[in-house]
């Protein structure tokens, strides 16, 4: 089961990569861009298309509408048996402008 959750949120990140690789190619490289392929319509849909009608829109859902799954978690380690943070280190004090140096 473990290994199924990880193949699975491999295969989620890679198709975020592939997605943000194909979207910078858009701008920086268009002869590597790759459009994403056109919706297939049916005929009721085509009909009402060409009749000069308009589709309702779909959603594909996922990471921002890109139709890539959430599944990527977020794996937090268990932090309740740990101490608190040190202090932060000292710093040169409070701010002071420089017409009012001393």
């Amino acid at each position: 089961a473990e290994y199924k959750d990880l193949m699975a949120s491999n295969t989620a990140a890679k198709e975020v990569l592939l997605f943000a690789k194909n979207r910078l190619n858009k701008f920086y490289n268009p002869k590597l861009y790759v459009p994403p392929p056109e919706a297939q319509l049916s005929e009721e849909e085509r009909i009402t298309v060409n009749m000069g009608g308009t589709l309702a829109p779909t959603t594909l859902g996922g990471i921002a509408g890109t139709g890539i799954g959430a599944s990527l978690a977020q794996v937090r380690s268990d932090t309740s048996g740990r101490a608190a943070p040190p202090p932060p280190p000292e710093t040169f004090g409070p701010y002071q402008k420089k017409g009012q140096e001393t």
